[in-house]
């Protein structure tokens, strides 16, 4: 009987383990989701040091064993899967773009109990389609008529001519363009941050259709309405009404003074400006004083690459808030003057 009292003590021991790890258990159920989902992009974020194909891959085999620990974790990571939408509009057609999105669903209905969850849309379309009512046409066969995305904070809209469209068939292109923008904002209601890319693939884009359908889309007091232009078939000339851009980046050649004239015009919400591409040395004395002599300042303007031949001496007047300098002139490059002080 002597190791009767150790066999007893033994005994209370596990059974206060087995409380603690029952008291355990409620506490992990009832953590916040944001720290799960921290949890589930860190351990993707490490199996993409082991060579994983694709974000989607890393983070559905993060998932798949937190999903199962219990089930306030499955709600909060399957949620990972419908923060990020593609939809991929075509003049005959749309669908969800599989290879960039995190639903994993055979309709291309998007449901309302998951439209919430989204953050971010990724929305292409042809410019063919907008002008002549196509891409609304295809989105209320769709079911997106009466469908709402409150979450969605960040819109990005890629724009491109993949097809030849006569003018007859965009006569009425203002009409479709103001119809296509008021399903937008419908559909993204909260939206605060636009990302604008246009590309063409032909030469028929009217460059003045594309401006109007910007200046249409821009909404008053965006955080964010960023214009990368990558096109050689629209003109930056049709663009010049457009207003409210906060970011502005020419990746392809473009008519220097049609760039000069639209960061003038935006000179008072522009915050980084990318024109390395246009390659005009003198460049930036037009960019800082107007067809009559007067300054022209850039007070927002936090970034800025291009190309000058002569530095100006001061250039903290125009530039006041300028941090991040990146300039070519011939083979000499000088890149991050922080702050900006140049003799």
């Amino acid at each position: 009987m002597a190791g009767l009292p150790s066999l007893l003590r033994i005994r209370q021991l596990w059974r206060r383990a087995g409380k603690k790890e029952s008291e355990a258990t409620p506490a992990a159920q009832h953590l916040p989701s944001r720290i799960i989902q921290r949890i589930a992009l860190y351990i993707s974020a490490v199996d993409g040091y082991r060579g994983a194909s694709s974000d989607d891959d890393r983070i559905t085999r993060a998932v798949g064993p937190l999903s199962r620990v219990c089930r306030s974790w499955r709600v909060s990571v399957l949620t990972l899967f419908y923060q990020h939408f593609v939809l991929d509009i075509n003049c005959t057609a749309m669908w969800i773009t599989r290879t960039r999105q995190m639903v994993y669903t055979k309709s291309e209905y998007i449901s309302d109990n998951v439209r919430h969850l989204a953050k971010r849309v990724y929305l292409t379309a042809p410019f063919a389609g907008i002008f002549s009512g196509k891409v609304v046409d295809i989105l209320n066969e769709n079911h997106f008529k009466q469908a709402v995305f409150p979450g969605v904070t960040v819109l990005r809209l890629n724009f491109y001519c993949g097809t030849i469209f006569t003018l007859q068939e965009v006569a009425d292109y203002k009409t479709h363009v103001e119809a296509f923008c008021a399903y937008v904002h419908a559909l993204f209601p909260n939206a605060q941050e636009y990302y604008f890319r246009v590309s063409s693939f032909t030469d028929t884009d009217d460059s003045n259709m594309v401006g109007f359908l910007l200046s249409r889309i821009i909404r008053d007091g965006c955080r964010v309405a960023e214009y990368t232009h990558s096109s050689g078939g629209v003109l930056i000339s049709g663009l010049l009404n457009v207003s409210g851009l906060t970011h502005l980046c020419i990746e392809d050649q473009a008519c220097m003074e049609d760039c000069v004239e639209l960061m003038r015009r935006n000179a008072s919400t522009l915050v980084s400006v990318d024109l390395g591409v246009v390659d005009v040395p003198d460049i930036l004395p037009q960019l800082v004083t107007d067809d009559d002599g007067n300054a022209i300042v850039y007070p927002q303007l936090h970034r800025l690459a291009i190309h000058m031949s002569l530095l100006p001496k001061d250039m903290v007047a125009v530039f006041p808030a300028l941090q991040d300098l990146q300039c070519t002139t011939g083979s000499l490059r000088i890149a991050n003057t922080d702050p900006v002080d140049i003799i």
